[in-house]
């Protein structure tokens, strides 16, 4: 299943949540959503742009190209 960008922003915020209640190993899991969601908007990517189908055809967030 695929995840918007927004909704990986907003399951970054629950696991930030979580933090004081599962611990601090969620905590990397957090981060690296809202990596993605950072740079993908960062390049020129809406709210609703999955994420998980760049990841596989780039690899990763930063190989990905700027949205034309």
């Amino acid at each position: 299943m695929s995840v918007s960008i927004i909704e990986a922003l907003q399951n970054a915020e629950i696991n930030i949540e979580n933090v004081k209640r599962i611990g601090l190993a969620i905590l990397p899991l957090a981060q690296g959503q809202l990596h993605n969601a950072i740079v993908l908007l960062d390049k020129g990517y809406n709210i609703h742009d999955e994420i998980e189908p760049l990841l596989e055809k780039y690899g990763n967030v930063e190989n990905v190209p700027d949205k034309v």
